[in-house]
């Protein structure tokens, strides 16, 4: 259960606010099929963008509160979950458990951190940090399309429906699988690997229940696989540009780290 929570810290920021891009001065590629006769990825994320609410709109915010609820069902542990994002690549995340405590983590631009009462505080390095790096760019969403590795694999069958698989790879040769609703255009999977204190964790992410929010629209269930066993965020509310500094402020135990 230890590992499962520490890796949510780090897995979660990229889950809430993967993966597209289209540029509204740019040129149209909603329709651009590639030599394997299915549609580009940079098509594939356009479409994305639009389902999503369009790229005005996405660029209309700044910073983002999501509230829901965290569960860890195996174990009948459950809690509340807050994340917090603002521009340009700031991310905040608290996950409250009860008796257990409270598990942060954290981006603020410049350090990478986590609280944890089950297995301590420390600083992000290395891929862990980079990972983070990676996933806390506030327009995520608009620059997805700029990793030095994509491909359109195949259609698959995901949850009854067909979805184009698209293949991410970045600098290090680390790959991400993302899977889109061939219908709706939606993001309905994630297939990533975490990089944590015991090595790489593949983690399967299913994406479902998307809702509207000021226009802007959103998975409000988000179930994660890894281990063999599954935890869960409900997202009960999307909030924009209400974020104070502080969110991003590292914490006490953090501070305490870098004197």
């Amino acid at each position: 259960m230890k590992i499962l929570i520490r890796t949510f810290s780090i897995v979660s920021i990229l889950l809430f606010i993967a993966s597209c891009t289209q540029t509204a001065s740019g040129p149209d590629f909603r329709n651009e099929v590639g030599a394997n006769g299915l549609l580009t990825p940079r098509a594939i994320f356009a479409r994305y963008v639009e389902a999503l609410g369009g790229e005005e709109l996405i660029r209309s915010y700044s910073s983002t509160t999501i509230n829901g609820t965290f569960s860890l069902a195996a174990f009948g542990i459950d809690g509340d979950a807050t994340i917090y994002s603002r521009a340009p690549n700031h991310v905040s995340q608290i996950i409250s458990l009860g008796g257990l405590g409270a598990i942060r983590s954290g981006y603020n631009g410049d350090i990478g951190w986590s609280v944890d009462p089950l297995q301590g505080n420390s600083l992000l390095e290395g891929d862990m940090l980079t990972d983070l790096q990676q996933n806390s760019d506030y327009y995520l969403p608009l620059n997805l399309a700029l990793s030095p590795g994509l491909v359109t694999e195949e259609i698959v069958d995901i949850m009854s429906s067909d979805a184009y698989k698209i293949r991410l790879t970045d600098e290090r040769g680390k790959e991400t699988f993302l899977y889109f609703d061939v219908e709706t255009s939606l993001l309905v999977r994630s297939d990533a690997t975490a990089s944590t204190p015991l090595g790489e964790l593949p983690v399967t992410t299913y994406l479902d229940n998307y809702q509207s929010f000021d226009g802007y629209l959103q998975p409000t269930l988000m179930t994660f696989s890894q281990a063999g066993q599954e935890f869960s965020i409900q997202v009960d509310s999307v909030e924009f540009d209400n974020v104070a500094e502080e969110a991003f402020e590292p914490p006490s135990e953090i501070q305490s780290l870098l004197r």
